[in-house]
């Protein structure tokens, strides 16, 4: 009967423990609920045995928590930044094109300034393009023989002379810059009237050739053309006089030139189609009137 007994145990062992647990759980509600203080000792034990693992858990759960939270911030963060670095060079590309605008209409309006102000037949034209070679200094535009440029006619700014045109196509033309060693351009040092030649000497430089040693030029004397040339008008500037050497012998001395005109960096520029003549003094025109009239 024993071993009957022993198996049926074995059995029914977890059917069993339950059991006993549930009356052990019994048990200890009715003995809270009869002497509170012998509840709390158990309730104490209980909190004692299971708080280190609460305490874990709530550790692990709070180091999951703030690595997602911060994995989260990183990815908003990044995404954030690529937002920024785009507006970013959005608003400098802006600025770039605003910049260029801005100094476009500074050109235009010296530009029709300088047209207003000479009342020759001129036309403006656009820089298209620069010799590569370091030889020759020229530039090409964009007008031709269809719209009346010829050799030889005089290219202006606003803030002097350029060159003249060297050779013609029917829609474009080559300027010869004053800086190439084929230009020459008669001129005179303005304030003492002191003649010479304005020859190219390349890198943005000129010198003048023929400058007597006679006559009187100093650092700083604005050079201007003089009209005798037949293709350049009176009175337009050429540069200014940077450096003056007497030294040695000879008849001549020697002055060299910066250009009026940053001509590495054209972009606008005057064709004139006809001179400037200078204007006559109000009484040769009076006389020439009354001749008229007789």
């Amino acid at each position: 009967m024993r071993i009957p007994g022993f198996f049926l145990f074995r059995r029914y062992a977890l059917l069993i423990f339950i059991i006993l647990l549930l009356l052990f759980a019994l048990v200890l509600m009715s003995l809270r609920a009869k002497q509170r203080k012998g509840g709390e000792f158990f309730d104490a034990l209980l909190m004692e045995v299971c708080s280190p693992f609460q305490k874990a858990a709530t550790l692990v759960i709070k180091t999951v928590q703030g690595t997602f939270q911060q994995y989260v911030f990183l990815v908003n963060l990044e995404k954030e930044n690529r937002m920024l670095k785009q507006k970013m060079a959005e608003l400098q590309e802006e600025s770039h094109r605003m910049k260029e605008m801005k100094l476009a209409n500074e050109r235009l309006r010296r530009l029709l300034q300088f047209r207003e102000k000479n009342s020759s037949s001129m036309i403006g034209a656009e820089v298209i393009g620069q010799d590569p070679s370091s030889w020759f200094k020229s530039v090409a535009i964009d007008k031709g023989e269809k719209d009346g440029v010829k050799k030889g006619m005089a290219v202006v700014s606003p803030a002097g002379v350029i060159g003249q045109i060297l050779k013609t196509a029917p829609h474009y033309a080559t300027v010869l810059l004053i800086t190439d060693y084929n230009s020459a351009v008669d001129s005179v040092v303005q304030r003492t009237r002191a003649r010479a030649i304005v020859e190219g000497k390349g890198e943005n430089r000129c010198y003048l050739k023929y400058l007597l040693r006679a006559e009187e030029a100093a650092v700083g004397d604005v050079v201007v053309t003089s009209g005798l040339g037949g293709n350049f008008p009176k009175g337009l500037m050429v540069g200014e006089i940077e450096k003056v050497d007497k030294k040695g012998h000879g008849v001549f001395q020697y002055a060299e030139l910066i250009p009026s005109v940053d001509l590495t960096q054209l972009e606008e520029v005057f064709v004139i189609m006809e001179p400037i003549r200078p204007a006559q003094p109000q009484e040769e025109k009076g006389k020439k009137g009354k001749k008229t009239k007789k």
